[in-house]
C-alpha cells in the first residue's frame, strides 16, 4: 500500500553563496541552475493530489538566490494553501533599502510561515563552519531585516550545533532575542552521506551542558529507529533537476526517478523504492540507509533527553 504523500522538500536552485563544513554539496551537485518557474509549475501539479500538509523549499542552494523566489512561494502557496510553507536562509546578502534583493525577500515573507535564519556559531566559529561567511555580513543582514514586515511569517534561528560551537549558542540566543526573533531552533551536525556516520566528538561536559541548558530547544526523537522514518512512507525530496531522491538525509544516492520523465507513483511504485521502503518497515535497512545519520544520532538525543518533533 502507497501512502499519500504529506511532506514535500522541493529544490528551486543549486546555487550556493557558501561552503558550509558540514555539506556536502560540491559531492552531489549537477550543473548550477535555478528552476525555471514553468517547471516548478509542472512539478506542483504532478503532486497536487496528494494531500501536502508541510513544504520545505531549500536543498543544496540558497534559496533566496533564485531570481524569482518569491513567485516560487506564490504558486506553492497556490497549491497548496493550507500547507505550511518552510525556507531557510543563509542571511549572507544585503537586504537594506534599496537592494535588489530586498523586495524578493520581503513578498516571499508574505507566503512563507517559517523562514529559518541559518547561524551556526559567533563570530569566529560561524565564519569557520560557514565559509567564506562573515559575521559582519550577517549584522549588516539583520540590521536590513529590523522593521521589514514580516506578514505574520514566524522568523527563527537555526543552529546546527557541533562540539566546536555548543559554547557559542547563549550568545546566539541573545542575539535572537536583541533583534526579536522566535524561537532557537538547534539540530545535532548530520553527515549527508550515504557511507558516512555521524562522527562524534562531544565531551561529557558538553552533552551535560547541552541537556541541562538547551534539551527544549534541541530538535529530534530520542525514541526512533528505521521503522519509524516518515520519509519512506509520506516524504518526498526533488532536486533542482526534478530528481527524486528518498530523503534529505541522504542526498548522495542515486535518484529513483526523475518528475519531468515518470510519474510519482511509477517512481515510488518501483523495485528499488519499493525496498528501500521495505527495509525501513522492517528495520532492516539495505545499503540506502544503513548509515543514516539520524539513526546514528539517536543515543546523543536519548542521553540529552530529547525527545519532541521529527520534522517541520
Amino acid at each position: 500500500m502507497i501512502k499519500p504523500i504529506k511532506y514535500v522538500y522541493l529544490e528551486t536552485t543549486n546555487y550556493c553563496n557558501l561552503a558550509c563544513s558540514f555539506c556536502n554539496r560540491d559531492e552531489v551537485i549537477g550543473a548550477l541552475q535555478h528552476m525555471p518557474l514553468s517547471k516548478f509549475r509542472e512539478l506542483l501539479e504532478s503532486i497536487k493530489e496528494h494531500p501536502i500538509k508541510e513544504g520545505k523549499l531549500m536543498g543544496m542552494g540558497e534559496p533566496m538566490l533564485h531570481p524569482k523566489f518569491d513567485e516560487v512561494c506564490k504558486m506553492f502557496k497556490e497549491y497548496f494553501p493550507d500547507a505550511k510553507l518552510v525556507v531557510a536562509t543563509n542571511c549572507q546578502y544585503n537586504i537594506g533599502k534599496g537592494k535588489a534583493l530586498r523586495e524578493r525577500f520581503e513578498t516571499a515573507l508574505k507566503y512563507t510561515d517559517v523562514l529559518y535564519f541559518s547561524i551556526d556559531g559567533y563570530k569566529k566559529s560561524y565564519e569557520r563552519d560557514r565559509a567564506p561567511a562573515k559575521w559582519s555580513r550577517l549584522i549588516d543582514f539583520l540590521d536590513g531585516f529590523k522593521g521589514m514586515n514580516r506578514s505574520g511569517c514566524d522568523v527563527v534561528i537555526n543552529y546546527v550545533v557541533n562540539p566546536d560551537n555548543v559554547h557559542d549558542i547563549e550568545k546566539i540566543d541573545n542575539l535572537r532575542i536583541d533583534n526579536e526573533l522566535g524561537e532557537l531552533r538547534l539540530n545535532i551536525a548530520q553527515d549527508w552521506s550515504e557511507d558516512k556516520s555521524l562522527p562524534g566528538g562531544y565531551t561529557k561536559e558538553q552533552i551535560s551542558y547541552l541537556k541541562t541548558n538547551w534539551s527544549k530547544n534541541i530538535k529530534g526523537k530520542s525514541e526512533w529507529d528505521y521503522e519509524d522514518c516518515f520519509w519512506v512512507e509520506e516524504g518526498l525530496y526533488t532536486t533542482v533537476e526534478g530528481n527524486v531522491k528518498m530523503c534529505c538525509m541522504n542526498t548522495g544516492a542515486e535518484p529513483f526517478g526523475n518528475l519531468f520523465e515518470t510519474s510519482i507513483n511509477e517512481i515510488r511504485t518501483s523495485k528499488d523504492f519499493q525496498n528501500v521502503k521495505n527495509g525501513c518497515n522492517s528495520n532492516t535497512p539495505t545499503s540506502h540507509c544503513k548509515n543514516c545519520s539520524y539513526k546514528e544520532l539517536v543515543p546523543m538525543l536519548s542521553e540529552i533527553g530529547v525527545n519532541n518533533i521529527y520534522h517541520e
